[in-house]
């Protein structure tokens, strides 16, 4: 379960859907995100392939999978925190009408931003039956490409005709995120797919049926930082986890505040509890935000991630630019007492922002003492010889007062970027007689604090400097985006990062212009439709580049006349006619003369009446 080495899930294949079943609806929730991971999250969710797939290089795929995910996906991200891409493609148009920034403003009390920083899908799936199938997956780590550490955990579910109370807390934070949603088109279809999926976890029981799960008997969501439907607040400070005395404790954290882990340092100080154990593993650079009284109980069992791991890829790279350090980032709390164990997951620090501050996601596993205690946790973690070199982690002896870590400059620069993705603001596309576009953006008064911050169109290189008022004049059709690149230097350092700002006036062929680049011609036309309506093997090629486009294989000089496609539209009728929404959607778009050969559009004339749809 706990073991690094074999232990090891996959992204993509988490959110794939099972055999006879596809994508009906997913919610996601992140704290920061890559707009190319979410493209990967959507070439699994619709093509069950993985997030690194090869098939991220081919825009014919690329294109399917954001058209297929489009209106059915809605990933929630904290506002600010959707990093600059290394490569702009203008298919990220498409993931707009996917992508909903969360802005938590400051609370009462609290000198920093709370933050949105739960990780979590919940995805619905359906087969040809219409039967629904539900997985819940949890996990510590962001939608990116980060190298680190993390932990996650999925569960399935099934429609029955019981009623559960058991989901009631995560039907809440769904309704959080109702609440997030802009009030506008896009909004408000992606608000009926959570509310129908609400409606429906009141009786769908979540399997505990995993080879890692078995040895658990029941499980609760626990979310923080949100209000329920009865005006109960969740709050984590409120939960078994930080008022129940124990005799073990494990906390895995990257961040620490030293107020959260002295309240679990001095929990047992009154009670009767003999002999209890404490156990740490953090980040190296956490320690110093400790004093030595608040972890006298832990001091024998703290343990960091080897230098040798965090660098490792370092030792192995030929390129430098790329070499990510990867450390600890997973969040795990066991908690034992007597003989039971309870294992929370998710996304919470042991930091008093996460605590008191953040709205966070939780899953609370139970088992017993014999199947899941301190002992097989350091089993599991560190291998059979903890002195070997097998073992990721090293144990530190904290004597003395740690050196606290320096203000990370990046994160200055940061607070000024959701500073201003906080601020009001509203943009407007204008049409030029030319038929270029003007984009124009008002900002309330942002202090900057005399930091050099640019913005530009993420599809476009016009930069300018921030103002309250800013004008991009002369954009093309595929330069004009609701994504827009702020950049925030101190003449030394330099963050970049991607706000969305819902904008009026956005012409309506736009996704026409997006499809058109892709589909230019007949060959990349036929591409299209042969991957619609292809089978396993049509994957097959177009990894291996035999579909690719790159002028090794052309659909008109090839052997696929019209019999042949008519044949496979037949067999796609009668088993798949679903497959023929993305034809539909194909012919509609493609607005350019010439990339739709005329025997084709008699051929599907045919097929759309038999598969009933409307012309």
């Amino acid at each position: 379960m706990f073991n690094p080495n074999n232990d090891r899930l996959d992204y993509g294949q988490l959110l794939a859907p099972p055999a006879e079943y596809e994508l009906d609806f997913a919610v996601g929730t992140t704290y920061s995100l890559d707009l190319d991971a979410l493209v990967g999250a959507s070439l699994s969710l619709s093509l069950s392939e993985e997030t690194d797939s090869v098939l991220m290089n081919n825009a014919v795929c690329l294109l399917e999978a954001l058209r297929d995910t489009g209106d059915k996906v809605a990933l929630f991200c904290e506002n600010g925190q959707i990093h600059y891409p290394n490569h702009v493609n203008h298919l990220y148009i498409l993931l707009e009408k996917m992508v909903f920034p969360v802005k938590i403003h400051k609370r009462r009390g609290m000198t920093a931003y709370p933050s949105f920083h739960p990780k979590m899908w919940l995805i619905r799936y359906k087969n040809r039956k219409n039967e629904s199938r539900y997985r819940f997956i949890v996990l510590s780590r962001n939608l990116t490409f980060d190298r680190s550490w993390d932990i996650t955990c999925a569960m399935d579910g099934q429609l029955g005709e019981a009623v559960t109370s058991k989901n009631e807390p995560l039907c809440d934070f769904l309704r959080y995120l109702v609440g997030q949603l802009p009030s506008d088109v896009t909004g408000k279809r992606k608000a009926r797919g959570i509310r129908s999926m609400i409606r429906e976890l009141y009786h769908v029981i979540f399997q505990l049926e995993d080879k890692d799960l078995k040895w658990f008997h029941d499980y609760s969501f626990v979310p923080g930082g949100i209000h329920g439907a009865n005006g109960k607040k969740y709050q984590f400070s409120e939960t078994p986890l930080f008022r129940n005395t124990f005799h073990e404790i494990v906390i895995i954290s990257p961040f620490l505040s030293g107020k959260i882990i002295r309240s679990f340092n001095d929990r047992n100080r009154n009670s009767l509890i003999k002999n209890d154990r404490y156990m740490l593993i953090t980040r190296g650079m956490s320690l110093g935000n400790l004093k030595p009284e608040e972890i006298s109980n832990f001091k024998d069992d703290i343990y960091v991630m080897k230098e040798n791991i965090v660098d490792g890829e370092a030792a192995i790279s030929e390129d430098a630019g790329s070499i990510q350090r990867q450390d600890i980032h997973a969040k795990i709390y066991m908690i034992r007492k007597h003989s039971e164990t309870d294992l929370y997951l998710g996304s919470m620090n042991a930091s008093r922002n996460a605590v008191y501050g953040n709205v966070e996601f939780m899953l609370c596993l139970h088992t017993y003492r014999s199947n899941l205690n301190m002992d097989k946790m350091k089993a599991a973690l560190f291998g059979k010889d903890p002195e070997g070199p097998d073992n990721p982690f090293e144990k530190v002896h904290l004597d003395v007062e740690q050196k606290p870590a320096e203000e990370d400059k990046a994160h200055l620069l940061e607070m000024v970027i959701k500073e201003i993705g906080r601020c009001n603001q509203h943009a407007m596309i204008t049409e030029n007689s030319d038929g270029t576009f003007d984009a124009i953006i008002d900002f309330a008064t942002v202090d900057t604090k005399d930091y050099q911050v640019s913005i530009h169109p993420l599809l476009s290189k016009e930069t300018a400097p921030f103002a309250e008022h800013i004008v991009f004049s002369g954009l093309t059709l595929l330069q004009i985006s609701e994504f827009y690149a702020i950049s925030a230097s101190d003449g030394e350092e330099t963050v970049s990062r991607v706000i969305l700002i819902s904008t009026e006036g956005m012409p309506e062929q736009r996704e026409k212009e997006v499809v058109s680049s892709v589909i230019r011609d007949q060959d990349s036309f036929y591409r299209y439709i042969i991957f619609l309506l292809g089978d396993e093997n049509i994957l097959s090629l177009l990894e291996t580049g035999e579909l690719s486009g790159n002028g090794s294989f052309s659909f008109r000089q090839s052997h696929f006349p019209i019999p042949a496609l008519y044949e496979r539209m037949l067999r796609t009728a009668a088993a798949a006619p679903e497959k023929f929404k993305g034809i539909e959607y194909l012919m509609k778009t493609i607005s350019e003369d010439g990339v739709i050969p005329d025997e084709f559009r008699k051929l599907y004339d045919i097929f759309r009446k038999a598969v009933g749809i409307r012309g």
